[in-house]
């Protein structure tokens, strides 16, 4: 599963994002049940109420006992009325619990019996399925069916095993209406229409066994493109009128699959291939086994948003998760990283491959600061543990793979893969699946790696220094870990590759970091020009490095990856020795071969305080960069420079720069620049659609930097506009930081409360600014364990009390 990149920077940065379904509260600490029957096969069959949301199934499981004498079986359901279970035509008793139900079997039956139970029910899901409508706030809004299993959903539109650790072949019956197409996993044998009914019934089987988490069910209008890559077969569902631009956004599918056949060794195990938009999904995606759902607004972009917002690491996380989550599944959640690592890692892999090792290196850059900032913001935790963080399993858990592959080495690392996946694969596996298979293959031993990587928490603080000496031709190199040590934390033990450079060239040192404090003699020809720590990088850490200004401007040019020279260009803007920087960042600015080491350059520009004619030419000649991204950078920095040239820059982005993101960051800038010529320029823009909404939100935003009451009144129309979608949680942040204790805006997020699409940004405004009148609906809602909103509801609640004295 990948969540939004929305909702990936909130919890990143900010890291106050409701969690995702894998650190929710799960029972039993998210460790397995313990099972009484072992269930092969679920044969699911349904049918829809579109009109009162229900689901009409029949569910027959097959099932083997996994005790000497079994009287009776439990399984998940929830939201179900039961009308008959059966085996054969023999009727059962059963009884319901909140989540349950159990059913007293006709005998006793035991270890080498095998049987099927069949229910028939109604289900009125408050979660697992979803019927998305139109509606008179949102009248375009598409009609559609759509289910999501993860984490432990799918048990309230049809009974099951609801646990990752049991695998069963499935079928799907499904009859939608004729004018909707109907998916389900594995291959489709038969589709069958009644003109009478004005229905069709589809049928779906896969074959090969997978975790009841991953069936899936989604109905809608749709037309289907079809591929086929190394003997494949590829679906690509897009909406009807976004043929082409679904076309352009899925057509990378076939490459990517073909790269992880290859990287893997491993072919693809499934039936086919399928991806699917969907409306007022929860998430990015979810890979569902042969039929990845995507939330639409993410997946299908047109070419301008696709300038900024290419979707193909979406569709490489998710293609990823067919190999890693869906043939060999974490037992348990807290080993969820062995899904959720592995694409978060593969997805950059296939960028190593499509667009080279700058692009990947600059990729695991920004994932390791991402894990580094959750641990200081949110606080250590081991990646396999309970309820570990969103960030510990996407990018700590990619950190930590890329670092197992620099320890064992390409070859070894990608074969002990291979052998992983192929002794596990259709079954469920634990984090030692993955140490013990790794070890078998390769003969390393790996618990010190495991030990301090996956089940303690932290990471290194180096602080680094080095002394040349002439006499000697060497230099001595000290490494001590300041990091604070614990139980959780101690002293990392890793091998680190040095890069020394001189006038004969440039060589590489490996040493092996036993000790918290220790000085590694480096033989070098001369005074090196450069010396670097963690050439590559491949380590997790936090880096203090003692070195000269010479050397950092040095390695700012000369320094052999992306990171290298990101760090030194850190270093140089922000340790006070801004002064005479400006040629050195506005020739990296203009030549670096990398796109990231240059928008890291034009924001070094920007740090320097003095305003001048050359630190103005530097930026606007930023502004032509081939880059969005360096032209987004430099349309920011040019906000703190008023002059006619940079306002008239800024409009000419504006009106005609072919990325979002560089209208959206001119916008921001002109306010600063010319609020009085600004305003009518952000008035035209505020309802202008954009990718997200990006346009129309930074407008909104600058207006309310210059009017907060023309914002506020603007908020008060967008919020209530269920066609602005992203836009109205914009419209939330100004009615959050402007309208407290204004009653319009409290009568507006009261008559919201209710609308899921945003009740998630409505709750916790009414805890900010709502007396007690609010608290009744926000105990309706803190009560609804089922509602995503229900915490951000106790919080509220409890806000509300706490400012009336209770």
């Amino acid at each position: 599963m990948k969540i939004p990149l929305i909702l990936f920077t909130l919890v990143t940065y900010i890291c106050a994002q409701p969690a995702t379904p894998f650190s929710t509260k799960i029972e039993n600490n998210g460790e397995a049940p313990n099972r009484s029957v072992d269930i092969l096969h679920y044969n699911i069959t349904v049918s829809f109420d579109e009109a009162h949301k229900k689901v009409l199934g029949t569910t027959a499981i097959t099932l083997s006992p996994l005790l000497p004498a079994l009287n009776d079986i439990t399984l998940d359901a929830e939201d179900m009325e039961f009308s008959s279970v059966t085996i054969g035509k023999k009727k059962l008793d059963f009884s319901l619990e909140p989540k349950k139900i159990t059913v007293q079997l006709d005998k006793p039956y035991s270890y080498n019996d095998t049987f099927t139970v069949t229910f028939t029910y109604v289900s009125t899901p408050k979660k697992g399925i979803y019927f998305v409508q139109p509606d008179s706030a949102n009248p375009d809004k598409p009609w559609q069916i759509w289910s999501q299993g993860e984490d432990m959903d799918n048990h309230h539109w049809f009974p099951c095993y609801d646990f990752p650790n049991d695998k069963a072949t499935s079928e799907v019956t499904g009859t939608v209406r004729s004018e909707y197409v109907f998916l389900s996993n594995g291959s489709l044998v038969s589709k069958k229409e009644n003109k009478k009914k004005g229905t069709t019934t589809y049928h779906w089987v896969e074959h090969k066994p997978h975790s009841s988490y991953l069936i899936m069910v989604a109905a809608g209008k749709y037309t289907i493109l079809k591929d086929k890559v190394d003997g494949i077969p590829l679906e690509y569902y897009v909406y009807n009128d976004q043929v082409d631009d679904g076309k352009a956004c899925l057509s990378v599918t076939s490459d990517i699959m073909h790269f992880y056949n290859q990287r893997t060794g491993y072919h693809y195990a499934w039936e086919k291939y399928a991806q699917i938009p969907i409306h007022d999904f929860m998430y990015g995606g979810m890979e569902n086994t042969t039929a990845t759902t995507m939330l639409d607004w993410e997946l299908v972009t047109n070419a301008r948003a696709r300038i900024d917002n290419s979707p193909t690491s979406l569709i490489a996380h998710e293609l990823a998760h067919q190999w890693w989550g869906d043939v060999v599944t974490c037992k348990d959640w807290r080993h969820m990283w062995l899904n959720e690592s592995f694409a978060s890692y593969f997805d950059p892999l296939y960028f190593e491959h499509a667009f080279g090792e700058d692009e990947f290196t600059n990729i695991m850059y920004g994932l390791q600061q991402s894990g580094i900032r959750s641990d200081k913001s949110r606080g250590r935790k081991p990646i396999v543990s309970v309820g570990s963080y969103t960030t510990n399993l996407y990018p700590r858990g990619a950190s930590v793979l890329n670092m197992l592959r620099f320890v064992l080495g390409d070859d070894l690392f990608f074969r002990g893969l291979h052998y992983y996946i192929t002794k596990y694969q259709f079954t469920p596996v634990e984090t030692d699946d993955l140490k013990n298979a790794l070890e078998e293959c390769t003969g390393q031993n790996l618990y010190w790696f495991f030990d301090e990587w996956v089940y303690k928490a932290g990471y290194p603080v180096f602080d680094v220094s080095y002394t040349y000496n002439d006499t000697t031709k060497t230099i001595a190199l000290r490494v001590r870990q300041t990091q604070k040590q614990d139980s959780l934390t101690g002293v990392f033990q890793m091998p680190v590759d040095i890069e020394t450079v001189t006038s004969n060239g440039s060589a590489t040192h490996r040493i092996n970091i036993l000790n918290a404090d220790s000085v590694f003699t480096i033989a070098v020809p001369e005074k090196p020009m450069l010396v670097w720590f963690d050439k590559g990088n491949h380590l997790l850490k936090e880096l203090h490095f003692t070195k000269s200004v010479d050397e950092w401007k040095y390695q700012a040019v000369h320094g052999s990856d992306v990171v290298a020279r990101r760090i030194a260009l850190e270093e140089l803007a922000d340790n006070g020795s801004q002064n005479g920087m400006l040629p050195l960042f506005t020739s990296i600015a203009k030549s670096d071969p990398f796109w990231s080491v240059r928008e890291e350059a034009v924001k070094s520009i920007g740090k320097i305080k003095e305003t001048s004619l050359e630190k103005t030419d530097a930026l606007l000649a930023a502004m032509n960069d081939v880059k969005s991204n360096v032209r987004a950078q430099a349309a920011s920095q040019l906000g703190s420079i008023h002059t006619a040239e940079v306002s008239a820059v800024l409009r000419q982005a504006i009106e005609k720069d072919s990325s979002y993101d560089v209208e959206r960051n001119a916008i921001t800038s002109l306010a600063k620049v010319d609020s009085t010529l600004a305003l009518p320029v952000l008035l035209s823009k505020v309802d202008q659609w954009s990718y997200a909404n990006r346009v129309s939100s930074a407008a909104l935003n600058a207006i309310a930097d210059l009017d907060s009451a023309k914002a506020l009144e603007i908020a008060l129309r967008k919020v209530v506009d269920a066609s602005q979608d992203r836009g109205r949680y914009g419209a939330m942040r100004i009615l959050r930081k402007y309208g407290k204790g204004n009653k319009k805006v409290i009568q507006t997020e009261l008559s919201l409360v209710h609308d899921k699409s945003i009740q998630r940004w409505i709750v916790p405004a009414l805890g900010d600014n709502a007396d007690s009148n609010a608290i009744p609906v926000l105990e309706t809602i803190a009560n609804d364990d089922s509602n995503p909103a229900h915490d951000e509801a106790h919080r509220a609640i409890d806000k509300i009390k706490k400012r009336m004295g209770q």
